[in-house]
């Protein structure tokens, strides 16, 4: 009987207001080999005008990485 690995949590960290700056994020974070992903990017894309592009894009992490998420990302914004 094999051990399973144990599931890590999924979290939303944020939504952002463009698909731009939710991709400078998702950029940064993997350039510091923080797995995450994005949702919604393409509908914004594909209708900027609408519901969509109003802080939908969301950024995903894995829970145990916030606290280390939330530095990187709040670096050089203060």
């Amino acid at each position: 009987m094999a051990s399973e690995t144990p599931r890590k949590k999924v979290v939303v960290y944020g939504a952002f207001q463009s698909v731009i700056e939710a991709n400078l994020a998702k950029t940064k974070l993997d350039a510091y080999g923080i797995p995450c992903f994005l949702t919604n990017e393409h509908l914004a894309s594909l209708y900027p005008l609408t519901y969509f592009s109003a802080g939908q894009v969301r950024l995903h992490v894995f829970e145990d990485d916030l606290p280390r998420v939330q530095e990187i990302l709040q670096e050089g914004t203060a």
